[in-house]
């Protein structure tokens, strides 16, 4: 049997070795410090909305050729002639347009001392599609692609356009009907919530069918009818610069 003055030798050196374990324990909330800086996030996560609402606000782009015009390939400008609609799907966006467009216009038929024609041209499509985009972020570069339906007409008279005396002056009237597509690439910016603008290019390929009617200003009134199916390859720099509102936030 240990002895009591061995015992209490160690209750001692147990109590020494408890205390000295003790001091190496600090409570952190019992600290103060002032160098302690805590920096907020630099990354932003772009807010996802199930719904947007968008207005074309202008394009620049190559409208479908009118009888045999010398500059088919100029490009046209518009301003707030579109609106559509996106249903958002995490990354996918599903997204529905239409677009009207009409203006008096003025251009040489034929050659340039052929003919000239002046009228009221009328534009308008519908396309659906959708657009994929790459990151989330402040900038969203995203692809599109659209099908869809388009109607150009024109109406206007036709006349010489030197002194040369190339054709007898008529009146002309062109319908196209065709079948659109259209691949894009963009660009999202959303500087504050709710808000995006974005900025479009692309290309179009339309095929249609065109009737032409002429009535010439001749004793008879004469009237001749063509009809036509071609393909057109319609150059779209700028297809669309957009202002959007998202709503129905998901997170």
């Amino acid at each position: 049997m240990i002895d009591s003055g061995l015992k209490g030798i160690f209750i001692a050196i147990a109590f020494f070795f408890s205390i000295t374990a003790a001091a190496q324990i600090t409570r952190i909330d019992t600290v103060t410090a002032t160098d302690v800086n805590l920096k907020p996030s630099q990354f932003r996560t772009q807010r996802l909305y199930m719904y947007t609402i968008g207005l074309k606000v202008y394009s620049l782009e190559e409208f479908p050729k009118i009888l045999n015009q010398t500059n088919p390939n100029d490009l046209q400008n518009t301003v707030l002639n579109g609106l559509f609609v996106k249903l958002n799907d995490n990354q996918i966006s599903y997204r529905l347009s239409a677009n009207y467009y009409r203006k008096n216009i003025s251009f040489k038929n034929e050659c340039e001392d052929c003919e000239e024609a002046n009228g009221r041209l009328k534009d308008f499509s519908t396309r659906i599609g959708f657009e994929k985009n790459f990151i989330y972020g402040a900038v969203q570069p995203y692809l599109a692609f659209d099908i869809g339906y388009r109607r150009n007409s024109f109406k206007g008279d036709v006349k010489n356009a030197s002194s040369l005396d190339y054709t007898n002056p008529y009146e002309v009237s062109t319908l196209k009907n065709g079948f659109s597509m259209s691949p894009n690439f963009g660009l999202k910016v959303s500087p504050i919530s709710h808000i995006t603008i974005a900025v479009e290019t692309g290309i179009t390929l339309l095929y249609s069918y065109e009737k032409q009617e002429r009535v010439y200003n001749d004793a008879g009134r004469t009237r001749t009818f063509s009809q036509f199916n071609k393909w057109e390859f319609l150059l779209r720099p700028v297809s669309m610069l957009s202002l959007q509102y998202n709503f129905g936030f998901t997170y």
